[in-house]
């Protein structure tokens, strides 16, 4: 990940501090509250669920179709996630971890399947993304999709991920294992390691 990338995913930081008790800020209407509360939520749970993916076509940063239950179950792990490029909380964070964890994962990074998609469909269009995804070092292996919103609500609903809004939208991570029909699904903002320790527990053994 860039320097640009880090420096994004320090103000993210940053803001969570600024939203705690006590400061000026708090208590005032906010568009990002509910992210950044989710900033400052403790730790995470994990919990384990089945998933009916919508037969949904999106696309990928270079505007090729991806037929999504395909990439999802092409026989590789994989790691999901949902963000958008103008979020300045906890998608650049999620992001960010990602990153960190393929990192952490070295050589067994190759085995894993990111796939990160936009919740802002209308404004992150395939080269918005692609801009987005370079920033942090995003690479093969590591995919990022829009499409129609329609769509993409339908992918939201599908892992109970909706929230009625981007700016209500809460941190996620769900991981599968193409020998078993559950995902686990990670509620909460997770490091780079904490995450690569899930992976490599849940994935790769």
């Amino acid at each position: 990940m860039n320097g640009r990338a880090w420096a994004i995913a320090g103000s993210a930081c940053l803001l969570s501090a600024l939203l705690l008790p006590g400061h000026a800020w708090a208590g005032q209407h906010d568009p990002h509250a509910a992210h950044k509360a989710a900033m400052t939520a403790p730790g995470y749970s994990v919990s384990s669920a089945q998933y009916d993916v919508p037969d949904v076509t999106l696309l990928d940063t270079s505007g090729n179709n991806i037929a999504l239950r395909e990439i999802l179950d092409s026989g590789q792990p994989v790691a999901l996630n949902f963000i958008f490029t103008t979020c300045t909380t906890i998608c650049p964070v999620m992001t960010a971890t990602f990153s960190q964890m393929r990192r952490e994962l070295g050589d067994a990074a190759g085995q894993i399947l990111l796939v990160s998609i936009s919740i802002d469909p209308e404004y992150d269009r395939p080269a918005v993304l692609g801009d987005y995804a370079s920033m942090f070092g995003a690479d093969a292996g590591w995919t990022f999709l829009t499409g129609d919103g329609a769509d993409i609500i339908r992918v939201l609903q599908s892992f109970d991920a909706y929230a009625g809004s981007k700016m209500n939208h809460q941190p996620v991570t769900l991981l599968k294992s193409p020998d078993d029909p559950a995902w686990v699904r990670i509620d909460g903002l997770v490091g780079g390691q904490t995450l690569a320790n899930e992976v490599s527990t849940r994935l790769l053994n």
